[in-house]
């Protein structure tokens, strides 16, 4: 177990850390038999979170199992599907309409949201990568079910037609075809989840895997087709009223600032470990908050929280992929 008063730029929250497990306001949830698959609901005034740097400095990032949401926290990061509550659905414009099993925090949000003071409620989903363990997988052009042997991995190229690349590096999941051309094949199977995310009162989306470049994707994707998928992706869970965060990216020198614009905040992955912080200074200068997550054993939790707090993000050390069983909040 860490001990805060070691950690020169980080605190402790408070509870004993449990052995690490394996490996995302008040508004009415939509009308249930709306339309969804394209832009449900745009506000008439961008009433959606926009936090400023410090204002949820309390927050935590769990996106599997064990969870913990006993703490107090003014902003929760979870997992979408694992907060679907019963009876949820995804549903297309060709009439499809694809059940959402119950997740293991299945109706969670209402309890977060019913706690005094309300926190937020922030709902990760793969935007950029296709999961062969989700519910809409058939959705996305080129699967292959696990029984069938998945679509090609490499060396071996995508299949013809296929939107579906090589392995991001987790099981399961690969990254999609985000170049302008053929993003429209399966770009309604992701807005059908911001549809979801609205129904279920999530506050925002955490969107996920939209930074293929130099990450070995399968396709030739450019550096414009990245921004602009981004971008599409913040205009349309706006469309939506949710808040939208820039996850990543910020490898790519200049992209945070070319990208500051359209999100309302980021949650950059190990930018202490790579010497990449100073990319996110742009949602800084603006007054958008940035939520640094760096991992335990690749960085000393010490310096990397003076990186984080250095320049005013919000950081934490997490463990990898991030669960209730570990929390080192970075102070000021």
């Amino acid at each position: 177990m860490l001990v805060a008063s070691v950690l020169a730029g980080c605190g402790e929250d408070g509870r004993a850390d449990r052995p690490d497990g394996a490996h995302g306001r008040t508004k009415p949830p939509g009308k249930a038999d709306e339309p969804t698959g394209g832009a449900s609901r745009k506000p008439a005034n961008g009433d959606w979170w926009r936090p400023r740097p410090g204002a949820a400095a309390d927050w935590d990032w769990q996106i599997s199992e064990p969870y913990d949401l006993s703490a107090a926290r003014q902003m929760y990061d979870l997992d979408l599907f694992d907060l679907a509550p019963a009876g949820s659905e995804l549903r297309y414009r060709d009439g499809e309409v694809i059940p959402v099993p119950a997740g293991a925090l299945a109706g969670k949000i209402t309890t977060l949201h019913a706690r005094t003071p309300r926190p937020i409620v922030i709902c990760y989903v793969d935007t950029g990568a296709y999961e062969d363990y989700r519910p809409d997988a058939h959705r996305f052009p080129g699967h292959r079910s696990a029984a069938e042997g998945g679509p090609p991995n490499r060396p071996e190229r995508p299949a013809a037609g296929s939107v579906i690349g090589w392995d991001t590096g987790w099981e399961g999941e690969r990254w999609l075809d985000i170049r302008r051309s053929q993003r429209h094949r399966f770009a309604e199977a992701v807005w059908a989840r911001f549809d979801l995310a609205r129904r279920m009162g999530c506050d925002g989306v955490e969107p996920d895997q939209n930074n293929p470049v130099d990450n070995d994707p399968g396709f030739p994707i450019t550096l414009d087709d990245q921004l602009s998928w981004y971008r599409e992706v913040a205009e349309q869970a706006h469309a939506r009223g949710l808040s939208v965060g820039l996850k990543n990216g910020h490898d790519q020198p200049g992209s945070a600032a070319k990208l500051v614009d359209a999100f309302d905040w980021a949650l950059p992955e190990e930018c202490a470990q790579f010497d990449e912080c100073d990319e996110l200074l742009p949602f800084i200068e603006r007054g958008k908050a940035v939520f640094a997550v760096d991992y335990k054993g690749s960085v000393k939790p010490g310096p990397a929280c003076r990186q984080h707090s250095s320049r005013r993000f919000d950081g934490l050390i997490k463990d990898e992929p991030p669960t209730g069983a570990h929390r080192v909040a970075c102070r000021p």
